[in-house]
């Protein structure tokens, strides 16, 4: 295998990881949780108040809900590493590209 097709080949494995990222942030998994948490919210309101009716000792624990939770893993990690990474070559490129336009613009 030469080198031009090695250079292609990774270009073409960064790139589809870049998009793969870019879907799996855009899917609206985030959204998903947030409603999801909503309706725990709403259940945990309703067992306190039952539980308050019902004489019972309540305390913050039992209906607290974890804050944060990491459902990331090393691949999508490295892939969101790509894909800035990807970002800020092409934004500099793009950049390059119209500086270079801007220097046959004549100023007068």
């Amino acid at each position: 295998m030469n080198k031009k097709k090695l250079v292609r080949s990774a270009f073409f494995i960064f790139f589809l990881a870049f998009v793969v990222s870019y879907i799996i942030e855009r899917s609206g998994y985030y959204e998903y949780n947030l409603e999801k948490r909503t309706i725990l919210t709403g259940e945990m309101m309703r067992k306190f108040e039952k539980d308050i009716s019902d004489g019972k000792d309540v305390t913050l624990e039992d209906y607290a809900i974890p804050t944060y939770r990491d459902y990331t893993s090393s691949l999508t990690r490295k892939t969101n590493k790509v894909s800035s990474g990807v970002n800020k070559l092409l934004k500099r490129g793009i950049e390059n590209v119209f500086r270079i336009f801007g220097n046959f613009v004549k100023e007068e």
